[in-house]
């Protein structure tokens, strides 16, 4: 397999693996409060709590973090504004290109874990020179969602700095910084993504008949980038983690926990970018969202969340010692590749 082709493969097998042995559809077991950890703190103990929860969970909530709340709520507010449109007047506002992983799609992402589509739209807002041209639905919308990512970006980075001398012991201490430094907002090889989510409510007779056929709001997966930032509102419920299977591969203890939203806190997990660049010390985990338990229908109910995914500029060339090297670019296009098979045209 030639060198572009062979370092994403083993992410993607593993997802397809997940179908087969139905760990992707295991119950969560855990109410599961993941760590939270106040970044505010002293540096050297905010480090040290960071790599412990990277290195086990996967998956940790940050306080302290600086964004405010009122940037918060008024990217969910133009959020909801933008998913209120009919389905006709999204399309035609934001046309989606799987290529360039942008624009709006509605039920498209086809995961490898279940090979279904997830129940779900969004709005992907891809950070790279002209991506974006044609597809801003609106100025309330740039305005709003732009003041989030650019916040977010600052965050990632931070939590990036933290973990990189353990990540990367072996860099020299000039290029420290090289994971952070690697992502570049709006430059023209820049793959940073804000992503605006909202899981359409359903009669309950709907939901029950596609829980029975295998569906998720979103399936078992991992990311594709280095680390994710992850705004939940405090009234939705729903998204689950489990460890990766290459973590746990001795012990099999594969157990899904909640991720629950916590006040002024932001979800992270690592990402499969940051899992190869570390050549395995920190691993990617699964996470998924449940469909709407029978409690949660009354009435049924919208789910809205906001991601930004810390993904290195496509030159950015990732190496590690169990796979080959490949760049950022190559690896993105794989992964949306695997997703968005039916509508996926060769940039």
């Amino acid at each position: 397999m030639n060198e572009k082709g062979k370092a994403d493969q083993d992410d993607i097998l593993m997802e397809k693996s997940l179908l087969s042995t139905g760990l992707g559809s295991a119950p969560a077991v855990d109410d599961g409060t993941v760590p939270v950890i106040d970044i505010s703190g002293p540096e050297e103990e905010v480090t040290e709590q960071l790599w412990q929860a990277a290195t086990t969970v996967g998956f940790f909530v940050v306080t302290g973090h600086g964004i405010p709340q009122s940037v918060i709520d008024d990217a969910f507010s133009t959020s909801s504004t933008f998913f209120g449109q009919s389905l006709e007047d999204k399309e035609k506002q934001s046309p989606f290109a799987a290529n360039i992983n942008s624009g709006y799609e509605y039920m498209a992402q086809v995961r490898p874990s279940t090979g279904l589509a997830d129940r779900k739209e969004s709005l992907q807002i891809t950070a790279r020179e002209g991506c974006m041209d044609g597809r801003w639905p609106n100025d309330f919308i740039q305005v709003e969602t732009l003041a989030l990512m650019e916040a977010a970006h600052t965050v990632a980075g931070k939590i990036l700095d933290l973990l990189e001398p353990q990540a990367l012991p072996d860099l020299a201490m000039e290029e420290r910084g090289v994971l952070s430094k690697s992502h570049t907002l709006w430059a023209d090889d820049g793959q940073c993504t804000l992503r605006l989510l909202h899981y359409p409510p359903a009669p309950k007779e709907d939901i029950v008949r596609l829980r029975e056929e295998g569906y998720w709001r979103a399936g078992a997966h991992t990311d594709w980038d280095n680390v994710t930032l992850l705004f939940q509102r405090a009234e939705d419920k729903g998204l689950e983690c489990c460890a990766n299977p290459r973590l746990v591969a001795e012990t099999k203890d594969y157990r899904w926990a909640e991720v629950n939203p916590v006040d002024g806190g932001i979800a992270v997990n690592i990402g499969d970018m940051l899992a190869r660049w570390s050549d395995g010390r920190l691993f990617s985990n699964l996470h998924r969202v449940r469909m709407p338990k029978d409690s949660e229908l009354n009435p049924p109910r919208s789910r809205y969340s906001i991601a930004f995914f810390a993904q290195s500029d496509k030159r950015t060339l990732i190496k590690s010692k169990d796979a080959d090297p490949i760049t950022a670019g190559d690896y993105i296009v794989s992964r949306v590749k695997s997703n968005f098979e039916a509508n996926f045209k060769t940039p």
